[in-house]
């Protein structure tokens, strides 16, 4: 009997053991949520500037964070309500750009962090935050340049098209929940606009879709109507179109400039701006790890761009029968060939 007892208590104790030993061992902590209103699309890929910038900082995809995303291709007018929805998945911080996604996750949250990217022109004005060097509340990130850069964008383009007299400004509606926001930046954008048609001698007109196949009929126009060039707008509309766009305006000979460099590099004539897959993803990356350590937002100052980039597409230059002038490409950040 006594012999039975101890090889049971042996056995339960072989038992026990790994048991016990497994309970002692830490437990590894909950991956870190980053919500994402994503104006490109979901998911975000384990690959790009910045995951490799995160990853430097200690932050590895699936290691010990994730990416929450929610798409608004085919969905800016629901943008309130996906905001509503991103919040609801209550990630640790929230990240978005443009600038006019963020008001509806202000409208959402007042608690959750949220990191803007790419917020165009001056966000105390837009009302995103109270102050850049203290913004208060829940609100931090990067701003870049905003309309004051347009006439430059202009005087740029008509330096390739020497003979611009008619240009057509092509955007999109105002986002559903930004309706203020939207209003303000179409009066600077028409203020600046007639600064530049008075400086550089032109007439302009303002073109509006309100879905991407509206960019077909638009271009249509302008070749029938013997426009000399478009401005492209920035919108998340315009954004999510930009291979269409530079595919009309090279159907329809139409030379066009964007707000960003990257618009040279994807078939645009020009693109002049803040390059916003270099600095502002480098900077995204380097807010969302110290919040994601633990600071406030309200503590971190809001960085704005400080620097300018030019491209140009010399195969499209060639492709409308366009010469560009040898000093403008030497002062060019960017010339695809």
């Amino acid at each position: 009997m006594k012999r039975r007892n101890l090889i049971s208590l042996i056995l339960g104790a072989a038992i026990a053991w790994p048991l016990a030993c497994y309970a002692q061992q830490p437990q590894s902590p909950p991956l870190k949520r980053v919500g994402v209103l994503a104006m490109l699309g979901c998911p975000l890929g384990p690959k790009g500037r910045l995951q490799d910038r995160l990853a430097e900082l200690g932050w590895v995809q699936e290691r010990n964070f994730v990416f929450d995303c929610v798409s608004t291709v085919g969905r800016l007018h629901e943008i309130p309500a996906l905001a509503h929805e991103l919040v609801s998945r209550h990630p640790d911080v929230l990240m978005a750009g443009p600038g006019s996604f963020i008001p509806p996750l202000k409208q959402a949250t007042t608690t959750i962090p949220i990191v803007m990217f790419a917020a165009a022109g001056d966000p105390v004005r837009a009302g995103l935050v109270a102050n850049l060097a203290r913004p208060e509340g829940n609100v931090t990130g990067v701003t870049t340049f905003g309309t004051e850069i347009l006439p430059k964008q202009i005087q740029l383009l008509k330096e390739i098209v020497p003979h611009l007299k008619r240009l057509a400004f092509i955007g999109s509606v105002r986002l559903k929940g930004v309706e203020n926001a939207g209003a303000m930046w179409g009066k600077e954008i028409e203020e600046q606009a007639t600064i530049a048609a008075r400086e550089l001698g032109f007439t302009w007109q303002w073109f509006t879709a309100v879905a991407g196949n509206d960019f077909d009929e638009i271009f249509s126009r302008l070749a029938a109507e013997n426009f000399d060039a478009a401005y492209i707008i920035a919108h998340p509309l315009t954004t999510q179109n930009a291979s269409r766009i530079v595919e009309l305006a090279l159907r329809h000979q139409i030379p066009a400039v964007g707000g960003d460099p990257a618009w040279a590099k994807g078939g645009l004539l020009l693109g002049y701006g803040q390059d916003y897959y270099g600095w502002n993803v480098m900077r995204l990356a380097e807010y969302l790890d110290k919040i994601l350590r633990g600071a406030q937002p309200s503590d971190l100052p809001v960085q704005q761009a400080t620097a300018l980039k030019l491209g140009i597409n010399l195969k499209t230059a060639k492709a409308l029968g366009l010469t560009v002038p040898p000093l403008l490409i030497a002062r060019a950040d960017e010339v695809i060939e």
